[in-house]
């Protein structure tokens, strides 16, 4: 962690993916099938790759405009579309060049650098809705009221989630709130993962707010809901640090292995909240930070 005050914490700030729950099985999949279904269904192109592969994701996440997942896979999908190439080996940028070409981002504007870069050979709201529907499944899909229209899988790869946070949020000794990228129908699904379906929803910041990462807003607005002034923000992506230097003060505690410029990450959230002494440790188990592993 990376102190911006020396007093100790007076709210905790959670993002969701990477932090509470482990989506490495559920978002970097739905990014990857939906780059294979664009590119067979919808530009009938040949699938001669795997695709969109985790370094992908993990150089993506590493830019602060990132913070929206399903807009990786549109930006994936159209500068890969771009060169009107029909081998998809010989279309998607590597790993390093795709981190390369996300340098030219230099905003927070990323539908405007996307249809500048590579046009919009695939529609935003498309890959949107295919990723939507992906992420489900045509069950959990159905069961909220939508009809799928791009996939038949009944089941969704939020089912290979799993939970990172071994706690109750009410055990924290602080206020507690949610700063995420994910919609509340998503959000939902993950606090019914980790126990946590009794969270006030008046303390969690969604897309549906208007209020997405890097901003700082997200930050101010749990803070003054609370009535508190010193965060600790727990991220894993370079869009929720950003957010916090944005905020200009609290703290900065990184989960996970995406920002491995921090000098200190941690294994998961329980870690970092017993470092900064707001929960109780269990009997006998210290802390585990990454920079520090045996």
């Amino acid at each position: 962690m990376k102190p911006a005050t020396r007093s100790a914490p007076d709210i905790v700030i959670f993002d969701v993916d990477g932090v509470l729950v482990d989506a490495s099985l559920s978002y970097p999949a739905v990014v990857a099938r939906s780059l294979l279904w664009a590119w067979t269904r919808v530009l009938c192109r040949i699938p001669d790759s795997e695709g969109f592969s985790f370094r992908h994701f993990a150089v993506t996440k590493t830019h602060p405009a990132f913070n929206d997942d399903y807009d990786i896979a549109w930006a994936a999908i159209n500068c890969a579309a771009s060169g009107n190439n029909p081998s998809l080996a010989e279309s998607l940028p590597s790993p390093v060049q795709w981190r390369t070409l996300l340098e030219d981002c230099t905003g927070m504007d990323v539908c405007g650098w996307v249809r500048r870069s590579f046009g919009e050979t695939v529609l935003r709201k498309a890959v949107r809705q295919a990723c939507e529907e992906m992420y489900f499944g045509c069950d959990e899909y159905e069961s909220i009221g939508s009809v799928p229209v791009y996939t038949t899988r009944r089941k969704g790869f939020w089912e290979e989630e799993r939970p990172l946070a071994s706690f109750n949020w009410k055990e924290i000794l602080v206020p507690v709130g949610i700063y995420t990228g994910r919609p509340v129908s998503e959000l939902r699904l993950a606090l019914k993962l980790i126990g946590w379906e009794d969270f006030p929803p008046g303390l969690m910041i969604t897309p549906e707010s208007g209020i997405t990462k890097p901003s700082p807003e997200g930050l101010a607005v749990l803070c003054e809901k609370t009535g508190t002034a010193n965060p600790l923000f727990l991220g894993d992506a370079e869009s929720d640090r950003q957010a916090l230097r944005a905020f200009g003060k609290g703290t900065f505690a990184a989960v996970g292995d995406f920002l491995s410029d921090e000098a200190v990450r941690y294994s998961c959230p329980a870690d970092a909240l017993r470092s900064a002494g707001i929960i109780h440790p269990p009997s006998g188990k210290g802390s585990l930070e990454i920079g520090s592993r045996q």
